[in-house]
């Protein structure tokens, strides 16, 4: 063999090693193949099954509920709970295992198919030798069974450190096949995964026999088959095929009466006819099976989503028999109450799958047979639904679902046939009894429709429904079919029997009807562009001052003096809403005309007390954060704050009504903007509490409705405008309407109805454009008095006034919205990012655009909390990570990002709601939307609020995973050691609960402990570095030692120990530390810190210890830092102020740190290794001073070096860069083989964390998972050290021989012309070509290893 000193290419290693693990996999699968088995082991059912060792003589095997595979362990020799065959991290693990261990799939159904492909993944982490293998066999109709080799002569798959494997093997012909993993080693340090076996076809024709579901899109010509899906479930097959439905020929019927505009009547009469032919009537023990497939979680196939909680569970949880006493599991919900029809099981409906729901026992209880309502109280076990005593009013996120099915009952079941139901079964806006074949309320469930459209899970379950039932649910296919045979009991025009045209306000303090008169939206679209109050009495004054200086002033507008009895002051606090928690202040006593009552707190000032004034403690004690009414009788007639929304809108000020404001603003606003009625003071300002400088007008009686006949009233109803204003002409050229204050008639198309916003968006057809590309063709609609709302598609008119809030062009209803009909096409204006920079979205508020790129996720951080993300053309990096701080280039990118980025908004104003759209199928930690996945054929409607302009979708988003979650970080070279840091997010341990910086409770730091113990488990780092970690020494009751006994306790042994320096670092409450495995390193001398400037503030303490590797003796430093951030720059002065230039403060301070630990370095050499590895949050980004000043002292970026320009750890405002670093030394950089940064939380969205405030019981258990992803905001860096005694020539990747992976890179390197020096010149000819290729593959020192 013929070896050669020096050092390698590590750009030419790093393409090799990737040939096997990453192009191996692209070459091998066909993502044309339709997938016919598969097993990924991600199924929440399947953790931990498997065989656990005992001792000597027993072993645990748990394989409860796994129908699909079996597993051998009896060749293997699993002698204590450390030793595992079980699935682990969602993959098939294998430790210290000491014999074979077998896994097996059942027999999959391959008949019919021309091209059957297997492709298995394998992964290890440990170190490996020649006995760890894992071998890859199948077996086609019962014949031996086959070996899987990546080259001729191997007698094992994979075997030694292969790093990780895609497996590919073409099937041939058959009817059955079994795939077998066999797996061997022999040691705790040593883990094999099977990370996923899948078996697919280039012209599948059924779903294999795969029981859980499979692919949905692929065409099919056999009927499907749900076997062994759920508990105690019998075998179900489909009748119809999904691709078989023809909307055309299914409705054909239904569509001609739709065309000939046939009455209500009649259109129901059709509908039914089409939905009970082809009706199979299903048993009522078939109905658990098809329900396995018909609300299949599409994130997770071996689940279904439960109807009312929104959540996924095992679908083998289902309350079948002994399963039916545990209130955890889930039963068959009749939407439709079984009670109120068919109360027997041998009748269609009750076991009618289009009602019937997976839904969790106790809710299912709780929800019993109750109408559909809006109601009081939130329903402890799933409070996205509330119950009362007479009703239940769902999620809003099913509210349409639950519209729809009853919809269809009612249509469906209509007396005609008494092996159905018990009698007509009718839908009636009032609440009914059990004594009715009825269930309401109508109007209600009207409103839901509307409010929660279709969505494509409610699609996909039509389709497999027809599948298993025969037959559909036409409000689902045809939503406008709602309107047309159900409003007329609605609108007032028809309805009979006293059971139409009903209350449709629901129980009080409940739902989307009660409660607020002025809504109000994250937008600004409520409060002052509202309607006024009628009455004479409002609030003139506010005071919130130091101490107790707290009052309010009420005037007395009207020429006569007013009774306060009925009058009220209500105070909601820390952003309330409900009834129940405002505190009132019924008033009393007479204002007289022109006068003021005055409200202040008992310990006030004595200047703010004067005759009359009344003293209160209980509603005169808010803050600047909380929300006052006025009321009168009940209603609002006046207020002040924002309501609901927790913001110092009035911190130590005093407000004054201006004198231009004759009456009080009855809205109560989310958003409210003191600056439009109020002038503002400051703190303890007290000289105006007292009087008012108001106009006094003529009384007005607040229950006397102005007389439409009076010709002196200022409004005649009688003489409405006529004139038909166009939107263009309404949004103007500016930025505010030419046309603010009039009263304008409009006549457009609905492009987007947004309840929650109360309101929806309106654009001219577009034969109706100006053609002006300054003016918008679109506008917001908003009424919290008229609400009755259109549909999206409604040729409508409107009778408004045209005003602006906070920026936003919007039409004020004066009177409820009339359709006209269907309107007529309305233009999507095509845009693309990023913007020019003449480009402004003003010209386009209130309009539907669309974008035909792709575009990306680059800003998840507010997704749980308001429903918003923000996309890019592409990935937007900090300037300052890309270019030196203030040049030309970073300023460019900055303007350029700046135009790069719009804000996706749910349009729903309320905040941390459970039922998040995005992705589609609902925000959950099992689905989410990730930093770097796409978005494509974005349309919205564009709107304004908070200052900037979003988009609200008009469709369901497409998205597309193309940022992927990794179980481990990807490295593609093996080394002597893996060297990682890894920022641990205040990571504190009590015993005293709230900790200082970390979990506020004991549970939260149980959630927190066990993300970082998996990201720690999942890294399997040699020598780790902490950053964030309590600061309270290294006792055993230390955060650092507990966190490493757990982790260990995880392993099974005493993996990994921790570094002691003694004592504290510092007086910060957080600090950085070293953990590692004593079996890989050992520790050289002492750890080396300082105390001294600039580590005696801001800068945390560094902490660094040299190691020697065990192996070699070859010793190396790890230096591990933790600098002043960017934030709290109030303090920062001079130097250490924000420049401007990209840095943030304390850009001094950080560079000062930098060259400090240089020079602790040059002290302590007799101490420390010169070979120093710099790691840690080094809160700077990659070009800026304290980066460049380590780097100019010779130190190499293995970020930049291995991962390239688009690098990143953290996301901050959009925009991606990386502040945690890896910076080698010159000793050490020739020994780095490979770095990396594990993206498991910068992409993640935030709400994924450990903590529990701002979260709902389903929240708390949909958005977290024990695992790594959002354990902190920074992601880890892991590098690889490697020290050959020599270095073989032709050894490209590292690993001390040449081999494949060698043979693949070199040949991949001259296919792709890259750049290859002489010392690639194997033949020694003079020239690097494909020559060098055939002389590479006469050094392999493995057999069988050549191309």
């Amino acid at each position: 063999m013929v070896k050669q000193s020096g050092s390698k290419k590590p750009t030419l290693m790093k393409s090799a090693i990737m040939i096997n693990a990453l192009l191996g996999s692209a070459l091998s699968f066909n993502v044309m193949a339709d997938t016919i088995w598969q097993e990924n082991f991600e199924a929440s059912a399947l953790q931990n099954k498997g065989a656990v060792g005992v001792n000597e003589s027993s072993v645990t095997i748990d394989m409860e509920g796994v129908t699909r595979w079996s597993i051998d362990v009896s060749s293997a020799g699993l002698t204590a709970t450390s030793d595992w065959f079980k699935v682990a991290s969602n993959a098939l693990q294998a430790r210290d295992v000491d014999g074979e261990v077998v896994w097996e799939s059942e027999a999959i159904d391959i008949s019919n198919q021309e091209s059957v492909s297997l492709d298995v993944l394998l992964s290890q982490s440990g170190t490996f030798e020649a006995a760890d293998y894992i071998d890859v066999l199948y077996s086609v109709d019962g014949q031996s069974f086959e070996l899987v080799t990546l080259a001729d002569g191997d007698t094992n798959t994979v075997k030694d450190d292969f790093g990780t494997a895609a497996i590919n093997a073409r099937i041939p012909l058959g009817s059955t096949l079994v795939i077998r993993v066999a797996m061997a080693n022999n040691a705790g340090s040593e883990y094999l995964n099977l990370d996923s076996v899948t078996v697919t076809s280039s012209n599948a024709n059924d779903d294999g026999g795969d029981t859980g579901g499979g692919d949905e899109d692929s065409p099919s010509t056999d009927l499907r088959v749900l076997s062994e899906t759920c508990f105690n479930c019998p075998d179900l097959q489909a009748i119809n095929l999904a691709d078989d439905f023809v909307d055309s020929t299914y409705y054909a019927s239904l569509n001609t009466a739709l065309s000939n505009q046939e009455s209500a009547e009649s259109l129901k009469a059709t509908t039914q006819d089409i939905i009970s032919n082809g009706h199979r009537k299903l048993s009522y023990s078939e109905a658990w099976t098809a329900l396995t497939y018909t609300d299949e979680d599409p994130a997770n196939t071996d689940n279904v989503i439960l109807f009312y909680k929104g959540t996924s569970q095992s679908k083998f949880t289902n309350g079948s028999g002994s399963q039916s006493t545990n209130q955890n599991n889930w039963n068959r919900e009749h939407v439709w109450a079984k009670s109120h029809g068919f109360s027997s099981s041998s009748l269609t409906a009750y076991s009618d799958i289009l009602h019937l729901r997976p839904t969790d026992i106790s809710v299912n209880s709780s929800r019993g047979n109750l109408d559909f309502d809006f109601s009081d109280s939130e329903l402890s076990e799933a409070p996205a639904n509330r119950v009362d005593s007479d009703s239940f009013e769902p999620r809003n996120a099913v509210k349409g679902d639950v519209a729809r099915s009853l919809m269809y009952m009612d249509v469906r079941y209509d007396g005609s046939s008494s092996s159905d139901a018990e009698a007509d079964l009718v839908l009636l806006d009032r609440l009914t009894t059990t004594d009715e074949a009825a269930l309401g309320k109508l109007c209600v469930l009207l409103q839901w429709h509307e409010s929660d459209p279709v969505d494509e899970f409610e699609r996909t379950r039509n389709n497999r429904v027809y599948e298993f039932q025969g037959n559909r649910n036409p409000f689902i296919d045809k939503p406008e079919l709602a309107s047309l045979i159900f409003n007329e009991s609605c609108d007032g025009s028809g309805g009979s029997d006293g059971d139409s045209g009903g209350d449709t306000g629901g129980d009080t303090g409940g739902g989307d009807t009660g409660g607020d008169t002025g809504g109000g939206s994250d937008d600004g679209t409520g409060g002052d562009s509202g309607e006024t109050s009628t009455n004479s009495v409002y609030i003139s004054e506010y005071i919130e001052g130091g101490g107790f200086n707290k009052g309010i002033e009420l005037f007395n507008s009207s020429s006569e003096s007013v009774d306060l009895t009925g009058y009220a002051l209500r105070l909601y606090s820390n952003g309330d809403t409900a009834d129940s928690d405002g505190k009132e202040l019924p008033l009393e006593g007479v204002i007289a005309s022109g006068d003021v009552a005055t409200y202040v707190h008992n310990s006030a000032d004595p200047a703010m007390v004067g005759e009359g004034t009344t003293s209160s403690s209980f509603v005169i004690n808010f803050n600047g954060d909380d929300y006052i009414e006025l009321t009168y009788q009940g209603s609002v007639i006046d207020a002040v704050g924002t309501f609901g929304v927790k913001t110092n809108w009035g911190k130590d000020k005093t407000l004054v009504r201006k004198a231009t404001v004759t009456a009080g603003n009855p809205n109560r606003n989310a958003n409210f903007d003191a600056s439009v009625e109020w002038d503002t003071f400051a703190k303890d300002t007290l000289e105006y509490f007292g009087t008012h400088n108001g106009d006094i007008s003529e009384p007005t009686d607040p229950t006397d409705p102005v007389d439409p006949t009076d010709p002196t009233d200022p409004v005649d109803p009688t003489d409405p405008t006529t004139e038909v204003t166009l939107i263009s002409a309404i949004q103007g050229e500016g930025d505010s309407s030419p046309l603010l204050g009039s009263a304008v008639l409009v006549e457009a198309v609905v492009t987007k109805v947004v309840p929650e916003m109360n309101g929806f968006f309106v654009q001219e057809e577009a034969s109706d454009s100006d053609g002006n590309n300054a003016t918008s063709e679109g506008v917001f609609a908003y009424s919290t008095t008229f609400t009755d709302m259109p549909t999206a598609g409604d040729a409508v008119r409107l009778r408004a006034d045209v005003v602006e809030f906070n920026g936003l062009t919007e039409l004020a209803l004066t009177e409820n919205v009339e359709v006209l009909g269907t309107g007529d096409s309305v233009s999507y204006t095509a845009v693309s990012m990023p913007f020019t920079a003449e480009f402004d979205l003003e010209a386009f508020e209130g309009m539907q655009i669309s974008f035909e790129q792709t575009l990306k996720v680059t800003d998840n951080y507010n997704l749980g909390r308001y429903g918003q993300f923000n996309v890019a053309s592409e990935r937007l990096m900090i300037p300052t990570n890309q270019f030196v701080a203030g040049s030309q280039a970073a300023i460019n990118l900055a303007e350029q990002n700046a135009r790069n980025s719009l804000i996706v908004d749910d349009g729903a104003n309320s905040q941390n709601r459970d039922d998040i759209p995005f992705p589609v199928g609902g925000l959950s930690h099992t689905n989410p939307l990730r930093l770097g996945d796409s978005v494509e054929n974005l349309e919205g409607v564009v709107h304004y609020g908070f200052g900037s302009y979003y988009l609200i979708p008009v469709s369901d988003l497409q998205t597309v995973r193309t940022s992927p979650r990794l179980r481990s970080p990807i490295l593609n070279a093996v080394g002597d050691v893996k060297v990682a840091s890894f920022n641990v997010l205040n990571y504190f341990n009590g015993p005293d609960f709230p900790t200082a910086r970390g979990a506020d409770s004991e549970a939260e730091f149980i959630r927190q402990q066990a993300k970082t113990v998996s990201g720690i488990l999942s890294m399997n780092a040699d020598v780790l570095g902490l950053v964030e970690i309590e600061n309270d020494g290294d006792s055993s009751e230390s955060a650092i030692a507990s966190l490493v006994a757990s982790v260990n306790a995880e392993l099974g042994n005493d993996a990994y120990s921790y570094i002691s320096s003694g004592s504290q670092l510092g007086g910060d409450a957080i600090a950085v530390g070293i953990i590692y495995k004593p079996s890989v390193v050992t520790p050289s001398g002492s750890p080396v810190t300082s105390s001294e400037a600039p580590f005696d503030f801001g800068n945390r303490q560094p902490l660094l210890q040299s190691f020697t590797v065990n192996g070699n003796g070859e010793d190396f430093t790890l230096a591990v830092n933790h600098f002043k951030s960017k934030g709290s720059c109030g303090s920062a002065t001079g130097d250490n102020a924000d420049s401007g230039d990209g840095q943030g403060c304390w850009n001094a301070l950080r560079t000062d740190a930098a060259q400090a630990l240089l020079s602790l370095v040059e002290q302590n050499n007799d101490v420390l290794s010169p070979r120093v590895l710099v790691m840690g949050d080094l809160n700077a980004y990659a070009k800026e001073e304290p980066i460049l000043a380590i780097e100019s002292a010779g130190y190499s970026n293995l970020v930049n070096q291995f991962d390239g320009d688009g690098a990143y750890s953290y996301s901050f405002g959009g925009e991606i860069g990386y502040l945690d670093h890896a910076l080698s030394s010159a000793s050490l950089t020739e020994f780095v083989v490979d770095a990396t940064v594990w993206h498991i939380n910068a992409d993640e969205p935030r709400v994924f964390d450990y903590n529990v405030e701002f979260k709902s019981d389903t929240q708390l258990s949909s958005y977290y998972a024990p695992d790594a992803y959002r354990s902190s905001d920074h992601d880890p860096v892991v590098v690889v050290l490697n020290f050959p005694e020599e270095v073989t020539v032709g050894d490209l990747d590292g690993d001390n021989d040449v081999d494949y992976n060698d043979i693949m890179a070199f040949y991949q390197a001259v296919l792709s012309g890259q750049p290859l020096d002489n010392s690639y010149d194997f033949n020694n000819d003079g020239n690097v070509n494909f020559f060098d290729l055939q002389a590479l593959m006469a050094m392999c020192t493995r057999a069988g290893c050549a191309i």
